[in-house]
C-alpha cells in the first residue's frame, strides 16, 4: 500500500503567538501533531494501523508565522525500515516552506509494548519535494 501524502490546513490562534507576535516555536510541534493525526486517520480508513510511538523529532525553522498568515502542513512517509518509519513534514506559510520536521516512529505491540515489524505492504509516499 502506498502511504498517503496529506495536506492539513492550520488555523493560527492568538494563543499560538509569543511576545514577538509570531507563532511560538513550541507550537510548531503541536502543528506537526495535527498533520500526523490526519495522516494516521487516512491509513485507518484503509486498514487497522499498528500503534506507533515517536522516538525522534528534528525540526528546522526557516521563517516566522504570524496571526493572519495562511498555513498548512504537508505530511508524507519518506523512509521505511524494518520496525520504524520516518514522516517528513513541511509547514507552509502563504505558500512558502517555513519549517520542516523529520519524525521517526517505531511500531509497537499494544500488549507487550515492544517494537514489532512494520506491515510488509507499506510503501513510501510518492512525492517530489518542493522547497
Amino acid at each position: 500500500m502506498k502511504l498517503p501524502f496529506v495536506k492539513t490546513d492550520i488555523q493560527v490562534r492568538f494563543s499560538d503567538l509569543d511576545i514577538l507576535g509570531h507563532v511560538s516555536n513550541s507550537v510548531y510541534a503541536q502543528y506537526f501533531d495535527m498533520g500526523r493525526i490526519d495522516w494516521y486517520n487516512i491509513i485507518a480508513e484503509k486498514e487497522n494501523p499498528e500503534r506507533s510511538v515517536v522516538v525522534s523529532i528534528k525540526m528546522d525553522i526557516f521563517d516566522e508565522i504570524k496571526l493572519k498568515d495562511i498555513v498548512h502542513i504537508e505530511t508524507w512517509c519518506s523512509e521505511i525500515g524494518n520496525k520504524s518509519f520516518t514522516l517528513t513534514q513541511n509547514i507552509y506559510c502563504n505558500g512558502i516552506c517555513v519549517t520542516r520536521a523529520s519524525v521517526v516512529s517505531v511500531c509497537v505491540d499494544r500488549d507487550t509494548r515492544q517494537s514489532i515489524p512494520l506491515p510488509g505492504h507499506w510503501e513510501t509516499s510518492e512525492l517530489v519535494e518542493k522547497i
